[in-house]
């Protein structure tokens, strides 16, 4: 028989960690200026957000506002897409956001 194998998944303090690493290390004027910048930080946000939610108490209200998170958060990317593709086609001025976004 095969032998059950640890579960090497890193802890929820440990991935949180990370996450608030990330976002301290993205946490710049550059980044808050900038809209893919702006749009990374949601996502952290979002993600750290969900995280403590679904940690905390793994209800039906913790997995709607879960869900409510994430659905920002793909607001948040699919803007982002679509400012850097029109960028790229050269449609949208550099100086104009095509999504407002903000930051926490």
């Amino acid at each position: 028989m095969n032998a059950p194998q640890a579960d090497s998944r890193p802890s929820l303090q440990e991935v949180l960690g990370l996450l608030s690493r990330a976002r301290e290390l993205l946490d710049g004027e550059d980044t808050r200026a900038d809209q893919l910048g702006r749009v990374a930080l949601h996502l952290i946000d979002c993600v750290v957000d969900v995280s403590k939610l679904l940690a905390e108490d793994p209800d039906l209200d913790a997995t709607r506002a879960a869900l409510g998170s994430a659905r920002s958060a793909v607001v948040a990317a699919t803007c982002a897409v679509r400012d850097a593709h029109g960028r790229a086609k050269g449609r949208v001025p550099r100086d104009l956001p095509a999504c407002p976004l903000s930051t926490r």
